[in-house]
């Protein structure tokens, strides 16, 4: 019974926001180019590809904190030299 009723209100919730995005629509009198949206869509995943980088590496330190000393300057040698 209550999934009925959560399901009844999210359809009402989306009509309404329908009929509301459909009442404030004004006219563009501007031009898009068709490459912006492109650049929109470029931005969010280099945002997002960073993200996964920090977390990944804030991620990789949490974990290394458990493991021994030796393990962790056998991987700042191997970057390292990596990056030579």
């Amino acid at each position: 019974m209550q999934l009925v009723r959560r399901s009844a209100l999210v359809a009402l919730a989306s009509i309404e926001l329908a009929v509301l995005l459909a009442v404030l629509i004004k006219p563009a009198y501007a031009y898009v180019d068709p490459g912006s949206g492109l650049l929109a869509m470029q931005m969010g995943g280099s945002m997002l590809a960073g993200a996964l980088f920090v977390l990944r590496s804030r991620i990789r330190r949490i974990l290394r904190l458990g493991s021994n000393e030796e393990t962790i300057a056998a991987e700042n040698k191997e970057q390292a030299e990596a990056t030579k």
